[in-house]
């Protein structure tokens, strides 16, 4: 079976959910599947996929961006038009019997460029929501440019419902958004021995810090709810880690008991060092790939409920409030109750070892993979 994977970020390192998704179904597709992938250069540093660079092209961007401007596309989509999709695509070749592209921004330049008998679509979650995250953390002028984004990415949503067999996203809740074709498969985790961990650190973020929802999160924390801790909590200390930290958290590294690695040096050890995980988000769609972590790792979890999106099983056993008073007091009580939180650790940890073990994903996207076409 020939199979094309079509992603508009090469995947390493996964440090977004675009890259991580990307891994997940290369590893799917690889293992029963003749894969080719097509996206940016890198080294991909297997010999069992074959993998078709899409080149940076002035040109093609120039032309999409035209293209863009008469068909009242989403600017958000130019993320990934600046590479010459046409030619890659051709030299993949064709005849594919299953054709599988990452993210809706991606639609507009690839679709019709591949020939395969079965298009899958990944859309991880829904692009319009996102867009519609970022018009409400904007403003000013920017408010006004992600608002005019919001109709415009809606309509491209609706309009890949009809060109695809098959939609994927991460959560139940926005599989609703994509009608009768769309199905709901989590990213899941590698679920790695906990082997009694020390945990070194009462409390633990991380992400990649210059995502905007992570970027306005870590500036909460380390603003509005540390102080506080560390007023009621004089000895509480504070991990930070993720890819790209910006100044303001890189200086408080060292001072009032944060401690901030970036990038993370190995992040399995990292979230076994943390007793407690702070989520303060309030911006977020589909399904909080850090809930998951913090659980596999054991760890107690004090989430905003934009946090806990999409994962209500382990929202239900977690301390969830949407007040920075209530998220203090929260992350003050397990403090003072460091045996409550290793309780709840154990407990999100089994949830995610029953419900989230990576291996059931693949296995559904294999599924996928190998489904027959759907009527048209």
């Amino acid at each position: 079976m020939k199979s094309l994977l079509v992603a508009s970020r090469f995947p390493l390192p996964p440090y977004t959910g675009d890259r991580l998704r990307t891994l997940i179904w290369l590893e799917a597709m690889s293992a029963s599947t003749d894969l080719t992938l097509v996206c940016p250069p890198g080294n991909l540093g297997r010999s069992d996929v074959r993998h078709i660079s899409a080149r940076r092209s002035s040109a093609a961007f120039a032309s999409s961006l035209a293209r863009a401007g008469r068909s009242g596309l989403p600017m958000h989509a130019l993320i990934a038009a600046n590479y010459d999709w046409r030619r890659a695509l051709n030299d993949a070749g064709s005849d594919f019997d299953v054709a599988v592209v990452l993210l809706s921004r991606l639609d507009p330049w690839a679709f019709h460029e591949i020939h395969a008998r079965r298009f899958v679509l990944d859309a991880i979650d829904s692009l319009a929501m996102s867009v519609a995250e970022r018009a409400r953390q904007a403003r000013g002028p920017m408010r006004l440019f992600w608002k005019r984004e919001v109709s415009r990415t809606a309509t491209l949503e609706k309009d890949v419902i009809s060109r695809y067999d098959r939609i994927v996203v991460v959560s139940e809740e926005e599989r609703a958004l994509f009608g009768e074709r769309a199905i709901a498969v989590p990213n899941g985790v590698e679920i790695a021995p906990l082997d009694a961990p020390r945990r070194s650190y009462d409390f633990g973020f991380w992400g990649r810090l210059s995502y905007f929802a992570n970027r306005d999160a870590a500036r909460i924390l380390l603003d509005r709810l540390w102080p506080e801790i560390r007023r009621r909590c004089p000895r509480a200390t504070l991990f930070i880690g993720g890819a790209d930290a910006p100044d303001f958290v890189r200086d408080r590294d060292g001072s009032d008991g944060v401690t901030v690695e970036s990038p993370m040096n190995d992040r399995t050890q990292a979230l076994r060092s943390i007793r407690t995980a702070l989520f303060p988000i309030r911006y977020g769609t589909g399904q909080s790939n850090k809930i998951l972590e913090a659980g596999e790792a054991g760890c107690a979890i004090v989430s905003t409920m934009a946090g806990v999106r999409g994962l209500e099983d382990l929202a239900a056993v977690s301390l969830v409030a949407d007040d920075e008073r209530g998220i203090v007091d929260a992350a003050c009580s397990l403090f003072d109750e460091p045996s409550e939180a290793e309780a709840m650790g154990a407990r999100l940890r089994s949830l995610v070892v029953a419900n989230y073990d990576r291996r059931r994903s693949l296995q559904r996207l294999i599924e996928i993979v190998h489904e027959e076409r759907s009527t048209p």
